[in-house]
């Protein structure tokens, strides 16, 4: 277990924390060396018997992303969780990145991970960052699944050229200024696809007079507001406090995308369709079609089948936890932890859901 310290937060000031934005900020990787972890097991984890009356304390490390950011929280409900359901037990908290948590879990140095799909996709392809193909990862849960990607477009352009949808764009050879997540961060190749999906790269808006750019979330906005940026595409709940900021000063709207953008993002990335109700946003008429993204918790395989199953009921036990995040998770269900997509789960995890029904 790492001796990385995580302040601890009420969970009122954390709730107050996420609606300031997503995971998406967080950068990094952390390369610190871990000691031996109570939960660290002997021998095939798949080949283990599960001692559902255990009660021993859990004490891991889990890697998220930034601190202060969104998965910074999560952490801290992970952490309340396994404590709730077995006194004594904690998650130290550690920075990180979904990419850089990946390899940290894959080799042991860590015993939880905080990822999203589009890293996990990345990661089994073997495709940048990654070097290779990690195609052994198992979950515990899916701690959300509907961080949807948002396309919010200035009102004054949209209307200047006449378009409402990213296919417009390209029939219609807008000089766009469109900026998408920073290079490195996995959720841009998702928003890329997106476009690419609907004829735009960065060569053809170049063509047109327009430009692709990679950058954070404050820097995107900041461009937004001062009218250097038209298009900004993240992954975010619903509502998200910087668009809901941003709107107080720039007019904006929020596009939906055509099914053969969903159908290509399911494909490449494995997100689900997802629609961001009417009314979300104050200036939001209609609903909005887009696709979710998920968060999902890793575990090593160092990590006993008991302990993964203790960790897979302490977050069903204690889902009040995870519904106080934001308004976008206060519907969460234990069938959602269990839904963890392209990632299986493990195997003390898979054995307690299938035991209360969520999954067969």
């Amino acid at each position: 277990m790492k001796n990385t310290k995580f302040s601890k937060w009420g969970l009122t000031i954390i709730g107050c924390t996420l609606l300031t934005g997503m995971v998406a900020c967080s950068n990094g990787e952390s390369t610190q060396k871990s000691n031996s972890s109570p939960a660290a097991n002997t021998g095939t984890v798949k080949s283990q018997p599960v001692d559902k009356t255990d009660t021993n304390a859990i004490k891991v490390t889990l890697a998220g992303g930034s601190v202060g950011g969104f998965w910074s929280g999560l952490g801290q409900v992970v952490s309340k969780s396994f404590a709730d359901s077995y006194p004594g037990s904690a998650a130290t908290y550690e920075p990180g990145s979904g990419a850089g948590n990946i390899k940290l879990v894959d080799e042991g140095q860590v015993e939880l991970g905080l990822i999203q799909d589009v890293e996990g996709i990345a990661a089994i392809k073997g495709l940048p960052p990654f070097a290779q193909k990690y195609e052994n990862m198992h979950a515990i849960g899916s701690i959300y699944q509907n961080a949807s990607m948002q396309i919010s477009v200035r009102d004054a352009f949209a209307k200047k050229y006449k378009v409402k949808s990213l296919k417009e764009i390209a029939e219609k050879k807008v000089p766009a200024r469109i900026a998408i997540n920073q290079q490195g961060n996995l959720n841009s190749l998702a928003a890329n696809t997106a476009l690419e999906a609907n004829g735009i790269t960065d060569k053809k808006l170049k063509d047109w007079g327009g430009s692709l750019t990679w950058e954070g979330s404050s820097q995107r906005w900041e461009a937004m507001g001062s009218n250097r940026m038209d298009i900004t595409i993240d992954f975010v709940f619903a509502p998200d406090a910087k668009v809901q900021e941003n709107a107080v000063q720039t007019d904006l709207q929020l596009w939906s995308v055509n099914q053969d953008t969903i159908d290509t993002l399911g494909k490449e990335w494995k997100l689900n369709a997802y629609t961001i109700p009417k009314g979300t946003y104050q200036f939001q008429k209609e609903d909005v079609q887009t696709v979710g993204i998920n968060g999902i918790i890793l575990v090593s395989d160092k990590v006993s089948a008991t302990d993964q199953y203790k960790m897979a009921k302490s977050l069903v036990d204690n889902l009040k936890n995870i519904q106080a995040l934001h308004p976008a998770v206060k519907n969460m269900t234990a069938e959602n932890l269990a839904d963890t997509g392209a990632i299986p789960l493990a195997p003390g995890a898979e054995a307690f859901y299938k035991e209360i029904g969520a999954i067969k």
